[in-house]
C-alpha cells in the first residue's frame, strides 16, 4: 500500500533501496561490485528520485532526497554521489529555470535510466578540477561552444550535459546539450581523470569544436547563467553534507564492528577504556549535529528561499570538518587494521579517502566561507538576537512541505534562518540552559564583531575566516538545539527528545569553540550516548536522525 503521506513515502523508499543494496555492505565495494549495484538502482528506478513529482518522478522533498541516497552512500561514496545524487546537481539548473521542452526531456532521460553531467564554470575560488572552462562564441549568425574540461564527472556516459560556458561579453550562459544529435566531430571525450578518492567516479575530460548552439538550448534568461549558478549551489551546499552524513555513519559503525570482534581478547579495547568510549560517542555526536543542520539547510530550500543560503553555506562547511575529524579519531580505534582495504574493515578506509574529495565540492571550502563572508557583516547587525525564531517544520522531519521553489532562493539572505532558536531556547534548566548561555554570550561577541567589518574591509582576512569557523559552529549548536526542541514537544519519549544527547552535542561544539563549558559532560549523559552507540549497532540501526533499519 502507497504511503498517505511526503514522510511516509520517504522512508519507505529508504527502505526500498536499502533492500536492492543489500548484497553489497559491510565491506569495500569492488568494481564488479560497483557495476552490479549500478543494475540494482536501475531496476529499482533510482532516476525518478531525482525528477520532481509534477514531472512524474518521486522527488517531493530536497531533505527526502537527501535520505534516499544514504543507502547507496553508506556502501560507496562513488556510487551513491557519482552514480546517482550528482545527476541531480547537472539537472538542476533545468529544474530552477528551464522551460517545459527542457524539463520534460531531462524529466525522460532520468526517468528511463538515463545520466546526465554538469560542466561547471571556472572561479577565481575554484579547486583544479573546475579551472578551465567552455566559451560560446559568435560565427556568423549563430553561436559555437569551444574549449576543454579536464574533470567532468560521468564524463564519457551521460547523454545529457548541463555546460556553463562563458561568452564573449564576460556573461555566462547555461545550456542543456543532448550529446546524441550533436554534429559529428564537434564534441571529443578525453581521457579518464584518476583521483584518490572516490576513484569509482567516472572523472574525465571533454573537448567541443566548433560545436553549434542552438538558442532552445539555453537554459533560463540570456546572459543570466552565472546568476542560475549561484542560485543552484544553495542546493548543491544544502544536499552534499546529507551524502557525507552516510559516509560518517558506515564509518563509526565500522570501527564499532572492529571493537565487537575483539573484546573478547583485548580486555582494555576502546568498550572499556574511557578514551575508547569518548571517541565512539563523540563520532555519534558528530553525525547527530552534522544531520540537524544539513536538516534545516534541506528543509529551509521549501519554507525560507530567501533566508536559507547562509544556513547551507555553513552545512557544507562544518558537516565535512566535523566527520573528518572523527573519522581521524575513529581511526585509532582500528589500529593497523585501518590499512585494510578489502576485508571486513575496508569501508573504513575508503571512507576515509573519499570523504576530503567529496566535501571539496566543485568550488572548495574557500567558496563556502566567501558565501558566509558576503552574508555576516548584515546578518549580524539586522538580524542575529533580532529576529523571531523559524517555523516549527524546518527542524520537524516528519512534518510535510509546501513545493520547493528553486526560482526563489537567494544567493544572500536578509535574515538567518537558524540562530534565533538560541535566543528561543534560553533559559532552559540546569547544564542544558548553561550551555545554551554560552552560545548566546558567543552568538553576541560574533555580532559585535561582524557588525564592525565594512564593504570596504577586507573580508578574507585570517581574522574574519576564523570568525566564519566560529559562526559555522554556532548555527550547527542552534539547528541541534531546535531538532531536540521540536521532538521534545512532539515526539516525547524518544532518543532525540532526550535532553542527554544535546547537552553532548552543544557540550562537543563548545569544546570546539573554547567557550566556558564543563570539561565534560555528565557521567549519564556519556552513558546514555555510549549505549546508543552500541544499541543501534546491534539492531542495525542507522547513527543519524531517522534510525533507518539496515539491511547490511
Amino acid at each position: 500500500m502507497r504511503a498517505t503521506t511526503a514522510e511516509g513515502r520517504i522512508r519507505s523508499r529508504t527502505d526500498e533501496l536499502e533492500r536492492a543494496l543489500a548484497p553489497f555492505g559491510g565491506r569495500a565495494f569492488r568494481p564488479d561490485d560497483r557495476a552490479r549495484a549500478e543494475l540494482a538502482l536501475d531496476d529499482a528506478g533510482f532516476g525518478a528520485e531525482f525528477v520532481p513529482a509534477e514531472l512524474g518522478g518521486r522527488l517531493e522533498r530536497i531533505d527526502g532526497l537527501g535520505r534516499v541516497v544514504r543507502p547507496a552512500c553508506r556502501r560507496d561514496l562513488s556510487l551513491g554521489f557519482g552514480y546517482g545524487l550528482n545527476c541531480y546537481f547537472a539537472a538542476t539548473p533545468v529544474w530552477t529555470a528551464g522551460d517545459f521542452a527542457q524539463r520534460e526531456w531531462t524529466a525522460a532521460l532520468l526517468m528511463g535510466g538515463g545520466r546526465i553531467a554538469v560542466a561547471r564554470p571556472a572561479v577565481s575560488h575554484a579547486n583544479d578540477f573546475v579551472r578551465d572552462e567552455f566559451v560560446l562564441r559568435r560565427d556568423g549568425g549563430r553561436r559555437r561552444l569551444d574549449g576543454a574540461k579536464t574533470a567532468v564527472c560521468n564524463y564519457a556516459r551521460a547523454r545529457g550535459l548541463t555546460v556553463v560556458a562563458g561568452t564573449e561579453d564576460g556573461s555566462h550562459e547555461v545550456l542543456l546539450v543532448d550529446r546524441e544529435i550533436l554534429p559529428a566531430d564537434t564534441l571529443r571525450t578525453l581521457h579518464r581523470y584518476r583521483t584518490v578518492g572516490l576513484d569509482g567516479c567516472e572523472f574525465g575530460g571533454l573537448e567541443f569544436a566548433g560545436c553549434p548552439v542552438p538558442e532552445e538550448a539555453v537554459v533560463g534568461e540570456p546572459g543570466q547563467g552565472m546568476n542560475l549558478v549561484v542560485r543552484c549551489s544553495v542546493v548543491t551546499r544544502a544536499l552534499l553534507p546529507s551524502v557525507m552524513v552516510a559516509a560518517g555513519d558506515t564509518v563509526l559503525r565500522t570501527a564499532v564492528r572492529f571493537a565487537v570482534d575483539h573484546r573478547a581478547e583485548d580486555p582494555y579495547g576502546p568498550l572499556r577504556s574511557p578514551y575508547g568510549r569518548e571517541v565512539l560517542t563523540g563520532a555519534l555526536l558528530d553525525l547527530l549535529i552534522g544531520d540537524s543542520i544539513t536538516l534545516a539547510a534541506a528543509r529551509g530550500i521549501h519554507l525560507l528561499p530567501d533566508r536559507v543560503s547562509a544556513c547551507a553555506a555553513a552545512a557544507a562547511y562544518t558537516v565535512p570538518k566535523l566527520l573528518q575529524d572523527s573519522a581521524h579519531d575513529l581511526s585509532t580505534v582500528l589500529g593497523e587494521a585501518y590499512f585494510d582495504t578489502k576485508g571486513r574493515y575496508g569501508a573504513f578506509g575508503r571512507m576515509v579517502r573519499d570523504l576530503p574529495l567529496l566535501g571539496q565540492g566543485h568550488a572548495g571550502t574557500a567558496a563556502r566561507q566567501a558565501m558566509l563572508l558576503a552574508q555576516l557583516p548584515h546578518l549580524a547587525r539586522n538580524s542575529w538576537l533580532n529576529d523571531e525564531e523559524p517555523p516549527a517544520a524546518l527542524l520537524r522531519p516528519w512534518e510535510d512541505l509546501p513545493s520547493a521553489d528553486l526560482a526563489a532562493l537567494a544567493p544572500a539572505g536578509a535574515s538567518d534562518p537558524v540562530v534565533p532558536v538560541l535566543s528561543a531556547c534560553d533559559g532552559a534548566d540546569g547544564e542544558l540552559g548553561a550551555l545554551v548561555t554560552a552560545f548566546l554570550g558567543e552568538l553576541r561577541e560574533l555580532r559585535d564583531r561582524f557588525a564592525r567589518i565594512t564593504p570596504g574591509d577586507g573580508l578574507s582576512s585570517p581574522d574574519t575566516l576564523a570568525l566564519t569557523d566560529r559562526y559555522a559552529l554556532v548555527c550547527a549548536a542552534a539547528a541541534s538545539l531546535g531538532v531536540w526542541r521540536e521532538h521534545r514537544a512532539e515526539r516525547p519519549g524518544s532518543f532525540l527528545a532526550d535532553p542527554a544527547w544535546i547537552t553532548g552535542a552543544l557540550h562537543r561544539l563548545g569544546v570546539l569553540l573554547g567557550l566556558d563549558v564543563p570539561k565534560a559532560p555528565s557521567e549519564s549523559v556519556e552513558r546514555l550516548l555510549f549505549e546508543t552507540v552500541m544499541d543501534r549497532y546491534e539492531r542495525r540501526r542507522s547513527y543519524d536522525l531517522y534510525e533507518t533499519s539496515l539491511e547490511s
